[in-house]
């Protein structure tokens, strides 16, 4: 049983959601609402949630701000937003839930069956997270929340030296040389680390542009990493790699 609020300025957004959750999960038992950041806090300090449904863009201040002001975060968070495109890029970076107004039946769906295999940790750190992929100030600083079978590991991108797919998860390799596996496609991670010097090599590979040594004409080509770990390339992306690599790399 979730014991669960709502928190947002839009009485039509709550009174849709509650409906929602009322209606459809017997897991959900709704205690309070609240309409900002201010009623929000006294909110949870008072009830002490398990679960919390929470605006980004309140009149006093932001989801973001409410979490910051809170000793502990205890609980689990999924925000709710009308923001599209670029932002939920940065919640996947964050490896926070969302749900994108008008909320609809099937999407606060999948939202619960995920946050059932999420243990609730480093909530503060993956707000830092989500709030810098919003408003970026130094891409060399870039972090991304890696979702674990315990918890998540905040991660550099510029410490990503190539992601390997394994049917549904990846394999994320490191310039220290750990790896981690992830519960994430390789498709995720092309999407998400694209605008960061990532290229996709192969099917099952995605390489980190500032990583390769060397380029390797045998066998229809390879990509030589600064590990010496070779990797093959399929045809159809050798040729935007050689002008990648040869007139575009940073």
């Amino acid at each position: 049983m979730y014991h669960t609020v709502i928190i947002d300025d839009d009485q039509l957004s709550r009174r849709g959601l509650r409906r929602i959750l009322e209606q459809n999960f017997s897991e959900i038992e709704i205690l309070g609402e609240a309409d900002s950041v201010a009623s929000g806090l006294q909110l949870i300090n008072e009830l002490d949630p398990d679960l919390v449904f929470l605006d980004i863009e309140m009149p006093d201040g932001s989801g973001f701000s409410l979490l910051e002001m809170l000793r502990k975060v205890n609980f689990k968070v999924v925000f709710t937003t009308s923001y599209t495109d670029y932002a939920i890029t940065a919640f996947k970076y964050s490896a926070f839930d969302y749900i994108v107004k008008p909320v609809l039946i099937e999407n606060v769906r999948a939202t619960i069956n995920r946050i059932n295999e999420i243990p609730v940790l480093q909530e503060k750190e993956r707000v830092e997270v989500l709030k810098r992929t919003l408003k970026p100030e130094n891409g060399e600083d870039q972090t991304i929340a890696l979702p674990e079978m315990n918890g998540f590991t905040i991660v550099r991108v510029k410490d990503i030296v190539r992601c390997e797919g394994e049917r549904n998860y990846s394999r994320i390799f490191f310039s220290n040389g750990t790896s981690v596996l992830v519960s994430r496609t390789l498709l995720d991670f092309d999407n998400l680390l694209v605008a960061h010097g990532f290229f996709r090599i192969h099917r099952s590979h995605l390489i980190n542009l500032k990583n390769v040594n060397r380029y390797l004409k045998c066998d229809g080509g390879i990509i030589e990493m600064n590990d010496k770990t070779q990797l093959p390339v399929s045809p159809k992306f050798k040729e935007e790699l050689l002008n990648r690599l040869l007139y575009n790399r940073i």
